[in-house]
């Protein structure tokens, strides 16, 4: 992935914010695209945050030009879509305690898997302390990331994965 850092910090001046808008819009009340889009079965933590509310999380980052959000051409982007509705859409609910499954949204067509991008709902408590700003203030912070600069994802618990059939499946060991 190549990194996008705040807007007076990149080539082209562009808000990562911005591509995180089109994935994940607000509506015109300025609610999230998650608590009037995502999937009714998706879970919350009120018992951790009893504010927690449906939340819209994307993949590539917003602040990355791989984001789907970021335009093409001069701009730079990577992948450009019009719209988070071209993405792979899933949400997240919890089994139990710790365990936490992502599903396809059968609400919507299936994935081809020629999506460049995806858009899940989930839990906001989730989604605003899974990487606790690790990535913006802490990981690019520490590896000096400028704009530009490449760096590696890595999901070794999607090695697991088999794609081969209808329904995907992972078996994700515990460490």
């Amino acid at each position: 992935m190549f990194f996008l850092p705040a807007a007076d910090k990149n080539a082209p001046g562009r808000d990562p914010n911005k591509n995180r808008d089109v994935i994940c819009p607000k509506n015109s009340d300025g609610t999230s695209w998650a608590g009037k889009y995502g999937n009714p079965r998706t879970t919350t933590v009120p018992e951790i945050s009893a504010s927690d509310k449906m939340s819209c999380d994307e993949f590539a980052y917003a602040s990355s030009y791989n984001s789907g959000g970021m335009p093409g051409g001069i701009i730079g982007g990577m992948n450009p879509v019009t719209s988070g509705d071209k993405c792979v859409q899933t949400y997240a609910t919890r089994a139990t305690q710790g365990e936490w499954h992502l599903y396809d949204d059968e609400r919507l067509a299936g994935p081809t898997w020629s999506e460049v991008c995806g858009r899940s709902a989930m839990s906001g408590w989730i989604n605003s302390t899974s990487m606790g700003g690790a990535f913006s203030s802490g990981f690019s912070g520490k590896y000096r990331l400028l704009d530009k600069d490449p760096y590696w994802v890595d999901f070794p618990e999607f090695g697991h994965c088999d794609a081969s059939k209808a329904t995907v499946t992972c078996t994700v060991p515990k460490p």
